[in-house]
């Protein structure tokens, strides 16, 4: 089942998402909805806190190497 929400944006961001899903050949409810989800796999900025702590202890612990080239990493 499908709802309605309506939202207040100033007339420059209405017409920039319009554009943007037209560019996406996408209606506007289903590019938002895409946005939203693409939003939810983004890393917050708490885990990337985390992250960054756990590579700086690992440094720190000799726990890293030092690559020539991004072909090391496979």
């Amino acid at each position: 089942m499908r709802s309605v929400l309506s939202i207040s944006l100033p007339a420059d961001k209405k017409k920039e998402i319009e554009a943007r899903a037209r560019k996406a050949n996408k209606t506007t409810s289903a590019y938002i909805i895409h946005i939203v989800e693409l939003e939810k796999s983004l890393i917050s900025e708490d885990e990337l806190v985390e992250m960054a702590a756990k590579a700086e202890k690992n440094y720190k612990a000799g726990k890293t190497k030092k690559l020539k080239s991004l072909a090391d990493l496979m």
